[in-house]
């Protein structure tokens, strides 16, 4: 929580608490915050850095929800740059910039003023709830007695709710006339309503339209699996996580081999078994895969890598083919929770089998688990509530990367840390000098890189888009990462004629960001602005993490690295469409992540920079 407070200070924008201060220690709901429209460009940045992801909503107006998971407490962001009323936020207002003008610090905490605050309050209670509820009297009589009808929000309520609502509000609060809050707080939308009838609306409908589309984890969802013999608790655990993780997502049982009720009808016709299993594989792939697609959090009840298992059942030809085609078409989970449970022990849960059996698949599973990269061997053999906290540490990990794993400890040892942040640096290698004299940096940097950039420059210093460029600002090294344009815009400024400029992106062809969406489009858009010796370098992934950095100008490096990751799932599907691209020259396109670099020409040609 303070790690939020500290960024969006250190931002240099205006920002303030708009309710809660006291609940922080353990929030039990969102922390709301209002901060100023300047800020927003580079707050998914931000808020990224210090380990938070972003769930998008539309229709929620300019709400912007981040949520983190730390010392075994979810913690949500609800983040506006307007204040607007309404439970479709249909009544905006031009209040959060006076608000703003207005706070008050206490101690690391930007707050609303006194009066301010008050008034926020009374206009949340009967614009947003439409009446005083019986357990937020006491509040609202302690913000009506700190409100006055000379405080600038009052002068807003009767300049838009008609004259005299403010101190009509005031008595009926202070009078303790509760009965009469719903008609009350329905004639003030009733006026609101009616200044700007057609708008208020048009953007209640709207907004309710597109809630219906649901909220969705910024970027690509992730899938987690979990395996483990009968017993273990596999489906339990799914289902705690389902119900806990406060983030957009979706239970997915593939149950390939499950029995089901149709069994015995289909054990009588040739193939009908497995006929099933093909059915579900293409079922549960798809399921899972559309889920993903949509930014959903996919918790996935078994997985085709059960057939790796030795001893799994139905070895004719038809078995090994579905399997084979279970591992091909079953969706390939970001994370693999092995549940890690003595045989002895599932067995006394549910009785199937013997303890010598499940005790073998156990030994199997862990030795299935050495060969997966993505596996991560959970104990299970401790109460539910910890193995569920401990699984969703893991999960948390890798819906963030910046957070730090369940099995790490949150800081490093003095003596390990520079050699640890050296090792983020290796870009550099990309370009003609090592070290830098002079390092800016943009978009999503975390708090680990802006260490290693200190390293390159103790004044490594952040560029900000609008920031403007003066002799002063101008930097031998920018370092951008997944920036819009108005970054990039700002960032090409503020590189000095012989400096360098290093853009690291994804390819996100259904972003709504204001950038190039391709490798490709952010080569064009450095040649486009008088960079030269611009060059798209491909983070060639190995099993578990991108490891190594492949010009894509050299079809002979693109071909090597395609050959050593034959053995990669889906590998031969992935080389041969990357030599397809390679061949059409759309390789710079096609690549999901890279690093882009250009240099700045000692003299500026016509047409010059943006």
């Amino acid at each position: 929580m303070a790690q939020a407070f500290r960024a969006l200070e250190k931002s240099g924008r205006a920002w303030m608490l708009l309710r809660g201060e006291n609940d922080l220690l353990h929030p039990s709901g969102d922390i709301d915050i209002l901060v100023a429209g300047e800020l927003l460009p580079e707050l998914d940045g931000l808020m990224s850095g210090i380990g938070f992801r972003r769930v998008q909503a539309a229709g929620h107006g300019s709400h912007r929800f981040y949520f983190t998971y730390a010392d075994h407490e979810w913690v949500k962001l609800d983040i506006v740059s307007e204040v607007s009323f309404g439970p479709f936020q249909q009544w905006r207002t031009s209040l959060a910039s006076g608000c703003l003008s207005r706070r008050i610090q206490i101690g690391p905490l930007w707050l609303p003023a006194t009066a301010d605050q008050a008034w926020l309050q009374l206009l949340h209670l009967f614009l947003d709830k439409g009446k005083v509820a019986p357990d937020r009297r006491d509040v609202a009589g302690i913000a009506g007695a700190i409100a006055s009808v000379d405080d600038d929000i009052a002068a807003f309520v009767d300049t838009c709710m008609g004259c005299g609502t403010a101190p009509a509000l005031l008595d009926l609060v202070l009078e303790g006339n509760w009965d009469e809050s719903a008609a009350f707080a329905a004639r003030m939308k009733k006026a609101l309503t009616a200044r700007r009838p057609m708008s208020t609306r048009v953007r209640g409908l709207t907004n309710r339209l597109l809630r219906l589309s649901g909220a969705r984890i910024q970027g690509r969802g992730v899938t987690v699996g979990v395996m483990a013999p009968d017993g273990a608790g596999k489906t339990t655990l799914l289902r705690t996580l389902s119900e806990g993780v406060p983030l957009p997502s979706r239970y997915v049982y593939m149950g390939m081999w499950g029995a089901g009720r149709w069994d015995v009808l289909l054990r009588r016709i040739p193939g009908g078994r497995t006929g099933k299993k093909v059915f579900r594989i293409f079922r549960g792939g798809l399921a899972a895969r559309c889920h993903g697609l949509l930014g959903r959090l996919v918790l996935l009840d078994r997985v085709a890598y059960d057939a790796l298992l030795p001893g799994t059942p139905d070895r004719s030809l038809a078995g090994r083919l579905s399997n084979a085609l279970a591992l091909r078409v079953g969706p390939a989970p970001d994370v693999l929770l092995v549940l890690d449970v003595p045989g002895e022990v599932m067995f006394a849960r549910k009785g199937e089998h013997s303890a010598e059996i499940l005790e073998g698949w156990r030994q199997g599973y862990l030795q299935l688990a050495d060969r997966l990269p993505m596996a991560r061997i959970l104990d299970a053999d401790q109460p539910q509530g910890q193995v569920a906290a401990l699984a969703t540490e893991i999960v948390w990990h890798s819906i963030s990367p910046m957070a730090p794993p369940a099995d790490e400890p949150a800081s490093v040892d003095d003596e390990v840390l520079p050699l640890h942040l050296w090792r983020l640096l290796d870009w550099r290698f990309l370009l003609p000098d090592l070290q830098p004299r002079s390092v800016g940096y943009g978009g999503n940097v975390g708090r680990s890189m802006k260490s290693a950039l200190r390293l390159l420059d103790p004044h490594a210093a952040p560029v900000r888009p609008g920031g403007g460029a003066s002799k002063d600002k101008l930097f031998d090294l920018v370092l951008l990462a997944d920036p819009d344009r108005g970054l990039f815009e700002a960032a090409a400024g503020a590189v000095r004629p012989g400096g360098w400029i290093c853009i690291s992106a994804k390819r996100s062809l259904w972003s709504r960001g204001s950038g190039p969406r391709t490798l490709a489009g952010w080569k064009r858009e450095l040649a486009r602005s008088g960079f030269r010796d611009v060059s798209v370098y491909w983070h060639a992934p190995t099993l578990d993490r991108a490891a190594r950095m492949v010009p894509t100008s050299s079809s002979r490096a693109i071909k090597d690295t395609l050959a050593l990751h034959r053995g990669v799932r889906y590998g031969l599907a992935k080389a041969v469409a990357a030599r397809i691209a390679l061949s059409l020259r759309v390789f710079d396109a096609a690549i999901p992540e890279g690093t882009v670099t250009g240099r700045r020409p000692l003299r500026e040609s016509g047409h010059g920079l943006h």
